[in-house]
C-alpha cells in the first residue's frame, strides 16, 4: 500500500503522522513522508512575507520534521522516504498523490475555534476535493474506534469496499450506521417496510466487513445525517469517521457532498473521505527542495 504523509511541523500534522503509526500497513508498503514550502503563485519567489533568515530557519526546521517523520514510520517490513517540494501546498500534495499513486492521503486538520464550531484547515480542505484517493484528515493521534457511516449510494459502498480490501485498521471496533433524514414527509410517513432500507443498509455493510476480519456491528439512527453522524461518533467514543464522498465529479475535480462537507467541519473527530477512483495526471512539481530518502531495503 501506498501512502502519502503531508507534515508541517505542527502539532496537527504530528497527531497525522502518528495516526499513520497505527494503521496496519501490510508488507511491502510504503509511506512517502512530504514537506512544502510555500511559494508566490506566479513566481519561486517567498509568499510568506518571512526575511531570508527566518525563512531559512523555517525550511530546516520542516527539513527535520520531514526527516524525524520518515525515520518514525520505518518498519522492517514498511519503506518510508522523505521529500521536500516548493510550491502551493495543496496543489503538490495532490499532484504528488497522483504521481506516487498513493492509496491514501493522510493530512491533519489544522482546525480552529471550540469542537461546535471546529473549521476545517484551507489546505485540507482543498486536498480532500481533488486527491485522486482517499483522504484521511487527522484531528486526534489516536484513532480509536470507527464510525463508518452508510446510506446506501455508491461512495458509500466506495467507503466499504475500500476498508474491506484495505485492512490497515486492523482490530480497531467499526460501527456501522445508517442515519434515515427525518426531515422529508416522504421518509416520515413511508410504510414500515420501507423503513427497514436503512436496516438493510447497516447490516449488510457491517456483515461484508465482518467477512474481513472487522469487528464491526451496526445500528441506524434518524434525524439530519450531519448531526447524526457527529452525535453518534461522539457518544460512542469514535476517534474516526470514514464515509463517502457523494461527490460530483468532472474533468478536473472532486466535489465533496454536504453531508461529507458538514461532517468535515464539525465533527471532533478524524474523517477518512472515499470517493470513487477518478483519473488524474500528475503535473511536475514547481521545485524540489531536498528529498531526505529512506527505504528498508539500506536500513
Amino acid at each position: 500500500m501506498r501512502v502519502l504523509l503531508a507534515v508541517d511541523g505542527s502539532a496537527s500534522a504530528d497527531a497525522a503522522r502518528h495516526a499513520v503509526t497505527s494503521f496496519a500497513l501490510p508488507t511491502g508498503s510504503i509511506v512517502h513522508v512530504l514537506g512544502v514550502i510555500e511559494s508566490g503563485h506566479d513566481s519561486m519567489a517567498p509568499s510568506d512575507g518571512l526575511d531570508p533568515l527566518t525563512r531559512a530557519a523555517g525550511v530546516r526546521a520542516l527539513t527535520r520534521a520531514v526527516e524525524r517523520a520518515a525515520t518514525s514510520l520505518q518498519r522492517v517490513d514498511v519503506a518510508a522516504d522523505g521529500m521536500i517540494i516548493v510550491g502551493r501546498p495543496a496543489t503538490v500534495i495532490v499532484d504528488a498523490a497522483a504521481r506516487h499513486r498513493a492509496e491514501l492521503v493522510v493530512v491533519g486538520s489544522r482546525g480552529r475555534g471550540p469542537v461546535a464550531s471546529m473549521l476545517l484547515g484551507s489546505v485540507s480542505a482543498e486536498v480532500v476535493d481533488h486527491a485522486p484517493c482517499p483522504v484521511l484528515v487527522v484531528r486526534r493521534p489516536v484513532l480509536g474506534s470507527v464510525l463508518v457511516a452508510v446510506d446506501g449510494s455508491p461512495s458509500a459502498d466506495a467507503a466499504v469496499t475500500y476498508l474491506t480490501a484495505n485492512r490497515i485498521l486492523g482490530d480497531h471496533q467499526v460501527e456501522v450506521l445508517s442515519v434515515a433524514d427525518a426531515r422529508h414527509d416522504a421518509l416520515v410517513d413511508r410504510r414500515a417496510a420501507d423503513r427497514q432500507e436503512p436496516d438493510a443498509v447497516a447490516a449488510l455493510a457491517a456483515m461484508r466487513l465482518r467477512a474481513t476480519g472487522y469487528r464491526a456491528r451496526w445500528s441506524v439512527g434518524e434525524g439530519r445525517p450531519v448531526q447524526g453522524i457527529i452525535d453518534t461518533a461522539r457518544d460512542r467514543g469514535c476517534g474516526l469517521i470514514v464515509m463517502g464522498s457523494r461527490g460530483m465529479t468532472g474533468l478536473k475535480r472532486i466535489v465533496v457532498g454536504s453531508v461529507a462537507r458538514g461532517v468535515l467541519l464539525h465533527s471532533s473527530a478524524s474523517v477518512m473521505i472515499v470517493h470513487e477512483p477518478v483519473r488524474a495526471e500528475a503535473r511536475e512539481p514547481e521545485e524540489t527542495y531536498r528529498a531526505a530518502e529512506r527505504s528498508s531495503a539500506s536500513a
